[in-house]
């Protein structure tokens, strides 16, 4: 009675052992599907071309940000220089002269470093002086309209724009 007992386990053991080899069979087969799709191909050759085109535009791609990164420091560097605020005051320095025809000019970079324009128009003519602004400071005496005019520029902070086209952002210009 023990060997019919032994040849059926073994028998079940035997069936047992057919299912999992077939079920692993059958996983493997689909997974080498799934890698042969994937890579392109089925062969190692296959393997190494697609790592190989990978890594070449990955370092494309690095030596194109490089560029790219110096480009946007460089634009940063300029744009930092160009004139970003801009403020006028508008006045009228001798009573007999009709309106305010007289101006001072305050042009700053992000530095606040520019200069600041005033025009003195009277019966007489137009005077025009420039002073130069070096940190928001000027090693020349400005009048109240030139230090106004400077103040309003200094305040001034560039906006970004959210679109294209000009916005209104409802600020004034002075």
């Amino acid at each position: 009675m023990w060997p019919v007992i032994l040849i059926a386990v073994a028998l079940l053991l035997a069936a047992a052992g057919v299912g999992i080899g077939s079920y692993a069979f059958m996983q493997t087969r689909g997974l080498s599907r799934r890698f042969t799709a994937a890579l392109g191909g089925n062969d190692l050759d296959s393997l190494e071309s697609t790592l190989a085109s990978h890594l070449a535009r990955v370092e494309a791609v690095d030596q194109r940000l490089t560029a790219l990164d110096a480009e946007y420091k460089r634009l940063a560097v300029t744009n930092s220089l160009a004139s970003q605020k801009i403020s006028i005051v508008r006045f009228n320095p001798f009573g007999d002269t009709g309106g305010d025809q007289s101006f001072s000019l305050a042009v700053l970079d992000a530095h606040d470093s520019g200069y600041v324009l005033t025009s003195i128009h009277g019966r007489q003519g137009t005077r025009v002086y420039v002073k130069p602004v070096d940190f928001g400071q000027s090693k020349y005496k400005l009048s109240k309209e030139e230090r106004q005019a400077l103040t309003q520029a200094v305040k001034r902070v560039p906006e970004i724009p959210e679109t294209d086209g000009p916005k209104p952002n409802g600020s004034e210009v002075t």
